[in-house]
């Protein structure tokens, strides 16, 4: 079984759906980030006495941060999902 010949308008569904799961990836790099930030260095360093306890706020911060990241990550995937339909347009079976 041999592809479709591919168009310009798939080229350009191909794009949008790789651009998407880019960001599926930098947004959950940024979420995680902002929970190790949040969640681990900071009362680390609160509990060692490295910054002041002061910062104990900045932990909601980077916490929203995660959060609102995530949010976007999910948004981003399910919009490659949808766009992920091209594929089956070039190959029709690609369960092979």
């Amino acid at each position: 079984m041999e592809p479709a010949p591919l168009t310009a308008v798939h080229w350009s569904e191909l794009g949008s759906t790789l651009f998407a799961m880019w960001m599926v990836v930098i947004f959950v790099v940024l979420f995680a980030a902002n929970m190790i930030v949040g969640h681990n260095l900071l009362p680390s360093f609160i509990a060692s006495r490295h910054v002041p306890e002061s910062l104990q706020k900045a932990r909601l911060i980077f916490y929203a941060a995660a959060i609102v990241c995530f949010a976007i990550a999910a948004f981003f995937f399910v919009s490659m999902v949808q766009q992920a339909g091209v594929l089956e347009t070039i190959w029709p079976d690609y369960w092979i």
